[in-house]
């Protein structure tokens, strides 16, 4: 009978693979560095292998490493989920979706509303940037813009969308022209959303102009910059400007009257959107049923 690699290598290995270094490792474990380190080299004994190269504080996975991580990892994960199963107290939703901010409330709870008295099991939803925890915090479902944080576990494209300006009638009235290119618009007028540090692509106005040919504009300086999506689009709801927005958000909006698209010129966005789960739980009744719900 084969001997078992104990279970403190693997976990390193799969930690230290996964942020490419020990250090960050040993935090997530509550270890120092060098243990992490020493577990990886018992591994790495136990199987005859190399696992990582090492080049200063930095470690990259040898071939061998590259073969036995999807496996190991998907243990590992699988390890941690049963585990919170188990652990889950009684009144705790089936299923938790954590959502990106500007998702939340422009596309997930129009999803939401038109299946809820069908769904047999609770939803709780949970509004937060990425990246996120799926086993520390228990969430089984992610759903965002863009898989750059989450290529470990089992993703769902979505939908892609492309950014548009919009506002209000009444302000449209006030300060447009009729000329799609928004010239007669202020400049304090074009409403900004930053996304924040993590996200370069974010759609931005320099970038929608530069696309109709006006990339020798002068820097923006708007009046109002948000950095959530949800707000920039309530501004130009309000009446306070023009949002740069991802289309498939003003939906609802567009619908009843609330906003308006003074032009038809979109701007692709780099990404499209995303619904991430751990691969022990794809199978699963719930998470089945939202993904056909989403993707409606």
């Amino acid at each position: 009978m084969h001997k078992h690699p104990p279970l403190n290598a693997l976990r390193s290995f799969e930690c230290a693979a996964r942020y490419g270094g020990f250090v960050q490792a040993g935090k997530e474990l509550g270890v120092s560095s060098a243990a992490v380190s020493l577990q990886v080299k018992n591994l790495e004994a136990h199987l005859g292998k190399q696992l990582f190269l090492r080049r200063g504080n930095r470690i990259f996975l040898t071939d061998a490493g590259e073969a036995i991580y999807p496996g190991i990892a998907s243990a590992i994960e699988q390890l941690h989920e049963t585990t919170r199963i188990v652990q889950q107290s009684q009144n705790r939703a089936q299923v938790v979706i954590s959502v990106l901010p500007s998702l939340s409330e422009l596309w997930l709870l129009p999803k939401l509303a038109r299946v809820s008295d069908q769904l047999d099991f609770s939803v709780e939803v949970r509004v937060e940037p990425d990246p996120v925890d799926f086993l520390q915090s228990g969430i089984d479902m992610r759903l965002t813009y863009s898989a750059r944080y989450y290529h470990e576990y089992y993703q769902t494209d979505l939908y892609e969308d492309a950014a548009v300006p919009t506002c209000s009638r009444d302000f449209w009235e006030r300060h447009g022209d009729g000329d799609e290119s928004l010239e007669s618009v202020p400049a304090r007028y074009l409403i900004c959303n930053r996304w924040g540090p993590s996200y370069a692509s974010e759609p931005a106005w320099e970038d929608w102009f530069a696309q109709q040919g006006r990339s020798d504009m002068e820097p923006l300086s708007p009046a109002l910059t948000f950095s959530d999506t949800s707000l920039a689009i309530a501004a130009a709801r309000k009446g306070l400007g023009i949002a740069l927005a991802p289309k498939r958000l003003l939906a609802g909006d567009i619908e009843n009257g609330s906003l308006i698209l003074p032009c038809q010129s979109e701007m692709k966005m780099q990404y499209g959107y995303v619904a991430i789960c751990l691969h022990a739980k794809r199978k699963s009744s719930a998470i089945r049923r939202l993904l056909t719900v989403f993707g409606d």
